[in-house]
């Protein structure tokens, strides 16, 4: 009879899994506004798995996002989730600029300050989502990335600074750390990649000067100045190892790499120099570099394994396993434990250390061990 049952619930588990996987809009009530995102899980999303926010310029939107930047195909081939948040519109001296995130990109002209959005919370709506996630998918807790292109790369430099104790690593492309925020300190060490071209002149290369009005305003660092600030803080190498990409395009552009390693907890900093570059998203193989590969490159490179900390890993036992009626859950300082089946449906969440399994099918499963310090540790349990 219970193999019966399994057989049952395996297919109730696989028609769910189906039913949420795929690309989906999403709403969510932040900071008083109906906020929107895509969600796509891929149908062989992994278990746990890591997570990518993608974040658009100013005055785009998520679907061009999205659709343009290609990393449905990563999700696909990788097992990630992506996310793509869309931000809220925005003015300026009474004109409507277009959608824009409160990133921390700002500067003066004149006496007038210019900080969009500033009343915007998008640093923790972004975060919300983030946990709308961890409730509902087995999500790889040590592993999530931001990447964002232009106002969407400011918000990404962002992200990393105020919530580097939940992001892995960030990529940005044509947006540096603005103004607003460039004296902060981050709250963790975050790997950093950033990618700038030379000719750029919406976010210009050497002081991220913004055409505003008939005038240009600096509105955060330039883009050396940027890698700088990722490089020092993490305490990386001050001699990088430099890669020329192969020229084989004629499209007016060269590529080279400057990767700095050997950061705090592992950390490293690279930095993706287009000499003649404009503020365009590059890919191939109408150039000799995609951008969107080596992200995703770049993000693989510094993934942590699942359930490793570098700086201590916290003694967990879980067992009986394999068990049929209770599991018992041994460590010190856990606020949650979170357990999965095999599909990464969430079956349970709790803050009891014995999980009766009794009513569980059959099977493998993943216990997810949350600390008061955040860090979080999979364990896998077989149900008999």
């Amino acid at each position: 009879m219970k193999k019966i049952f399994t057989l049952l619930m395996t297919v109730f588990f696989c028609l769910s899994v189906f039913a949420q996987s795929g690309q989906t809009t999403k709403t969510m009530t932040w900071g008083g506004t109906e906020r929107e995102y895509i969600e796509y899980v891929p149908a062989n999303v992994s278990n746990p798995a890591p997570v990518l926010f993608v974040l658009h310029g100013l005055g785009d939107d998520m679907s061009n996002m999205f659709n343009a930047t290609g990393f449905k195909a990563i999700a696909d081939a990788h097992g990630w989730i992506v996310i793509t948040p869309q931000a809220l519109p925005a003015s300026f001296s009474s004109y409507n600029i277009g959608t824009a995130w409160h990133s921390g990109a700002g500067g003066s002209l004149g006496t007038m300050s210019i900080v969009v959005n500033e009343d915007v919370d998008d640093s923790g709506f972004m975060m919300a989502i983030l946990d709308n996630l961890i409730s509902t998918y087995n999500v790889d807790q040590n592993n999530v990335f931001f990447t964002g292109f232009s106002m969407g790369g400011f918000m990404s430099n962002r992200m990393a600074m105020e919530h580097g104790d939940r992001i892995r690593a960030i990529a940005s492309v044509s947006g540096t750390i603005g103004n607003e925020i460039a004296s902060a300190t981050p709250v963790g060490h975050v790997s950093a990649m950033h990618i700038h071209g030379t000719g750029d002149n919406t976010v210009t290369y050497d002081n991220a000067g913004f055409n505003v009005m008939i005038t240009t305003v600096s509105v955060g660092l330039g883009a050396e100045a940027t890698v700088e600030y990722w490089r020092n803080y993490n305490q990386c190498s001050a001699t990088p190892t430099h890669t020329n990409y192969p020229d084989n395009v004629s499209d007016g552009l060269t590529f080279e790499k400057y990767l700095y390693e050997g950061g705090t907890n592992g950390t490293k900093t690279a930095f993706i120099k287009v000499t003649g570059g404009d503020h365009t998203w590059y890919y191939t193989p109408n150039n000799d570099i995609d951008y969107t590969t080596e992200i995703y490159n770049f993000f693989a490179s510094c993934m942590a394994p699942v359930g490793v900390d570098e700086i201590a890993i916290p003694t967990v036992n879980v067992y009986p396993n394999p068990t049929k009626d209770m599991l018992h859950v041994e460590a010190e300082n856990i606020t949650n434990i979170q357990m999965y089946n095999a599909l990464g449906q969430l079956m349970i969440s709790t803050t009891n250390t014995d999980i009766p399994v009794s009513s569980y099918s059959e099977g493998l499963y993943s216990v997810s061990v949350t600390f008061a310090d955040g860090r979080v540790l999979t364990r896998k349990v077989m149900v008999k």
